[in-house]
């Protein structure tokens, strides 16, 4: 684990509209001071990305980059283009490119092809997975519908297409104990996140009865491969070595809801990606944060420290998303170099039948209705 401090670069700098020179790209990545970028990592990939920002405004795409993407990654995007794969699927809707690039794995941009069937969705890597994904499908939603007839199915935003047209609604880690309380009844079926569940039920006691994957069955659930790996020795430890001690009123440990119960109970404040950003935010407009510890994927933390360089972030450097490190500057510039040449994007883009983004939209659409 290490300690990430980094300087804030000039917000807009990295993406502006004017021709810049490969000169100016390396100027920019070097303003940025971050800790992360090394120099042989600016002089390795400044060409990359001088090609990239040049063929990404030739074309007027928009970049979508999730908060989990690797610093030189995630500042291709501009800063409306960074965020959670709901958000920024809500916010390429309302644009008017017809290139979408997704720079994270192809369920999210499942999420932009529904919100935007008329557009070109692509992504870099299409066999970048996620172990909540790629373990729960259609038939999965079937068998926990027979289960518990007449339940609501709630499932998380991180789903497949054909998984969430099988659902009547749709939540994220931010929204989910809201809309749960909302629907009818006693109980709701949330899937597929075994520990999101499981913290769930312990947010809604007493409330509803949270019906899940493996709970009094043997229907098939998932849980995420990254959030999985921290325990509550590891948050213990944690707290030992970097000195947070718990209650502290200026050093915070948080934890995202896809952790163990246990983490999270542990932790100072837990929630979702943005949940976490926001009370960042909030702590250093206000009192101060000085030091913190996020228990979430790893490049999370490389860009929190760039947003917020007043904070001393520590981090989990091994524990990484391997589905999210396949989208790469060369993958991406890939995609660019075949819009340019006006080749075939079908190594890229993302498609759905008709049907399903008509299926799946419907508890997209009532997910915003009840938030």
């Amino acid at each position: 684990m290490k300690s990430t401090k980094g300087t804030r670069h000039t917000e807009g700098a990295t993406n502006g509209t004017r021709d810049l020179t490969l000169a100016d790209v390396k100027q920019e990545l070097y303003n940025r001071h971050h800790p992360s970028l090394t120099f042989l990592d600016i002089e390795a990939h400044a060409k990359t990305i001088h090609r990239i920002r040049a063929l990404k405004q030739k074309h007027d795409v928009v970049m979508l980059g999730h908060n989990y993407m690797e610093p030189l990654v995630f500042g291709l995007s501009d800063k409306a283009e960074q965020g959670d794969s709901l958000g920024l699927s809500m916010y390429a809707a309302k644009t008017e490119a017809q290139y979408l690039i997704f720079n994270g794995v192809p369920f999210m941009a499942e999420t932009a092809k529904i919100l935007s069937p008329d557009k070109t969705v692509l992504v870099a890597d299409k066999t970048a997975g996620c172990s909540l994904a790629d373990n729960f499908g259609a038939e999965d939603v079937k068998v926990l519908k027979a289960l518990y007839p007449g339940a609501p199915v709630m499932i998380y935003v991180n789903s497949y297409a054909e998984a969430k047209a099988e659902s009547d609604i749709c939540c994220t880690s931010a929204n989910a104990a809201h809309i749960a309380k909302s629907l009818p009844g006693d109980t709701v079926i949330f899937v597929p996140d075994i520990f999101f569940a499981q913290n769930l039920e312990e947010e809604l006691k007493g409330e509803k009865t949270v019906a899940y994957p493996g709970k009094d069955n043997t229907a098939r659930g998932a849980v995420c491969e990254v959030h999985e790996r921290f325990t509550l020795a590891d948050l213990l430890a944690i707290r030992e070595s970097f000195e947070i001690p718990k209650g502290h009123s200026h050093r915070k440990l948080y934890a995202h809801w896809e952790c163990r119960p246990d983490v999270l109970k542990e932790a100072d404040f837990y929630g979702s990606t943005s949940q976490i950003m926001k009370d960042i935010a909030a702590r250093v407009a206000g009192d101060g944060l000085e030091r913190a510890f996020v228990a979430s994927e790893c490049e999370l933390t490389s860009n929190l420290a760039q947003e917020f360089p007043a904070v001393q972030f520590w981090t989990a450097c091994s524990i990484r998303c391997t589905h999210m490190a396949k989208v790469s500057l060369g993958k991406i510039a890939n995609i660019l170099e075949a819009i340019d040449e006006g080749a075939d994007l079908g190594e890229f883009e993302v498609t759905l039948d008709a049907d399903v983004i008509d299926n799946a939209r419907a508890p997209i659409e009532r997910m915003l209705e009840f938030s």
